[in-house]
């Protein structure tokens, strides 16, 4: 694992986030989370410089909780839609057929 990897794979995560691929974005964070989580306990002598990657790790894990929200929310909206057709397709004594 090196430092490259770490900025590729949260480029990747950030870059799959704005394309909507959201799941796959939040396996990217995730990994990164991990490598940072790696990187940290490998700094055995610098005080100044684990303090900083944690602080980098706290901020991805931000950006990770702000997609996995999304997701959630967008998720919840998948699961209304189909609720409303089936709860519109009863009343109106129908069968449900789907979206």
């Amino acid at each position: 694992m090196s430092l490259a990897e770490i900025c590729e794979n949260a480029k990747m995560a950030r870059e799959y986030a704005l394309l909507g691929n959201y799941d796959t974005s939040l396996v990217y964070y995730q990994g990164v989370v991990q490598q940072i989580q790696k990187h940290i306990q490998q700094i055995k002598d610098d005080a100044v410089m684990k303090q900083e990657w944690h602080q980098v790790r706290q901020s991805i894990v931000k950006e990770y909780d702000q997609v996995k929200e999304i997701n959630q929310t967008l998720s919840n909206f998948k699961k209304d839609t189909v609720h409303f057709w089936w709860a519109s397709a009863i009343t109106r004594g129908g069968t449900y057929k789907g979206p």
